[in-house]
């Protein structure tokens, strides 16, 4: 099996765990994996017998979460009692993969650390080569392979993206040049498409449709929104089909990037607060994800070449 590769910031990431303030154990419907379901079915104990009355087998075997949404696994401090009791070995694979991502690009794969959770996206917003993968040995899951291979492109996004010789106005006008993107979404036009999109949340539903489109911003925020809009375009570009795929991927990052400026800009939330929001509600949605880049077809031509 080729090697991992991945950003910098990939290698750094540690769960926070009990000083989380947005924990994962929390909110979330816990999916359990086959594997680890017949582990669970066969885990000795007191933890065998706690975790698998945890379990709702009903539909698609997951954790049944308490009146307060927690996992009922978690402790007083909020920790997990699976880790501390029997290691991590027993987790199940959303739980040990959390928030890692992979994609197949160009023959190899690529990892990833996904901005729902606030320690990565802390390490995402303070990292400013973002273009640079480390091989990181092998891992634990693969994604199927993918005849397209988007290097060539995101190269020549990023080293657009990264020239600070030019004020960012200037970078993005010449990404979208590139790539023949049509005009960028504005999050007012779009306030029609977040009303349809299901939230964990509802207040940030009201958020969303709140916001407007921001100015493109200069000196701290310009950093923040640049660094943003690499992440939004490694995690969702570099996975992409073909080309059109890729452009699209790329007109949504400009969108979400906009909506994450305004979030600061017009509520007042922490950049690492609007990274969180923007990722949990729309990243870790698959059918919210795909509405979005189905808007960010519109009017794109069939084919794009850089």
């Amino acid at each position: 099996m080729a090697a991992l590769y991945a950003p910098r910031y990939y290698a750094a990431f540690q769960c926070k765990a009990d000083r989380c303030s947005h924990s994962c154990c929390v909110g979330w419907e816990i999916d359990i994996d086959e594997e680890a379901l017949a582990l669970y079915r066969s885990l000795p104990g007191a933890i065998g017998k706690e975790i698998r009355e945890a379990i709702d087998e009903t539909d698609a075997p997951h954790f049944r979460l308490g009146a307060d949404e927690r996992c009922p696994l978690l402790d007083g401090r909020g920790l997990c009692r699976i880790i501390s009791t029997v290691g991590e070995g027993y987790l199940c694979d959303i739980c040990r993969e959390h928030p890692r991502f992979y994609n197949t690009v160009g023959g190899r794969l690529e990892g990833g650390l996904g901005a729902s959770c606030e320690e990565a996206a802390r390490l995402i917003l303070e990292e400013g080569d973002y273009a640079t993968l480390l091989p990181l040995g092998t891992p634990d899951s693969v994604c199927a392979p993918c005849g397209f291979d988007a290097t060539p492109l995101r190269t020549r996004l990023f080293t657009c993206l990264s020239d600070q010789a030019q004020p960012l106005e200037w970078r993005l006008a010449a990404i979208e040049q590139a790539l023949s993107l049509p005009a960028p979404l504005t999050v007012e036009a779009c306030r029609p498409l977040f009303a349809g999109l299901e939230y964990l949340d509802e207040r940030h539903k009201a958020l969303f449709l709140s916001c407007t489109t921001p100015p493109i911003p200069q000196g701290e925020q310009d950093a923040l929104y640049e660094r943003f809009f690499a992440y939004l375009v490694y995690r969702h570009a570099s996975g992409a089909e073909d080309e059109r795929g890729f452009c699209c991927a790329a007109r949504m990052a400009r969108l979400l990037s906009d909506l994450f400026l305004a979030l600061q800009g017009q509520h007042g939330l922490l950049p690492v607060e609007a990274a969180v929001m923007i990722s949990e509600e729309i990243e870790y949605s698959e059918e919210n994800t795909q509405a979005l880049l189905l808007a960010c077809a519109q009017g794109m031509p069939p084919l794009h070449r850089m």
